[in-house]
């Protein structure tokens, strides 16, 4: 082999290298791109978690709902809906995210997903009429995320991410660090007298 040719290898080796590595930035930065934008919109529907509306509506739905005879969701009276629609739309908003890709699943259903298995389980007999009744596709996403907890429950995304219990002062679960010693430094200037 002549030293062009060796020089034309080592030439189109060295673009295919260059060419891989910008393909994979470029994924990376697409990547970091869309958890941009995602990060306000998974904030916002936190957020939603914290309200007492919320909290009541979801007491509503684990304590009241299954007292309820089963019939389509719309069917139901309006003030139960309204409970169904905050708390279901919401769980059901939070599987869109997942299921698209928005956000990763250990995300959501690490901090999450408990409480959407809870509620597709107690609003399911009602979906399931409403679904009958209109042929309807109502909180597809909330039973897909509801599913997705029984394939990867929180309890391993916890240990994936190795979170720990706090054992709290009780315990003793690993060494304190060292206190900063309450002797005073020396002083190395002398006062005036």
């Amino acid at each position: 082999m002549d030293a062009t040719t060796a020089v034309s290898l080592i030439s189109i080796a060295i673009s295919v290298v260059s060419l891989i590595v910008s393909g994979t930035l470029a994924l990376r930065q697409a990547r970091t791109t869309m958890d941009g934008y995602a990060l306000p919109v998974v904030l916002q529907v936190f957020s939603r978690f914290r309200t007492q509306e919320f909290f009541d509506a979801q007491q509503f739905i684990f304590e009241e709902l299954r007292r309820r005879p089963v019939q389509p969701y719309t069917d139901l009276p309006l003030e139960i809906r309204a409970h169904l629609r905050m708390v279901g739309g919401l769980y059901d908003d939070l599987g869109k995210l997942v299921a698209h890709g928005i956000v990763k699943e250990e995300l959501i259903i690490g901090s999450n997903g408990s409480q959407a298995r809870r509620i597709w389980e107690a609003i399911e007999p009602f979906v399931r009429a409403e679904r009958a009744k209109r042929n309807s596709n109502l909180w597809i996403y909330l039973e897909d995320l509801a599913y997705r907890t029984t394939r990867k429950p929180p309890a391993a995304i916890h240990e994936k991410l190795k979170l720990h219990p706090y054992a709290g002062p009780a315990h003793k679960s690993l060494p304190a660090p060292p206190e900063p010693s309450a002797t005073p430094r020396p002083r190395t200037e002398q006062q005036p007298k």
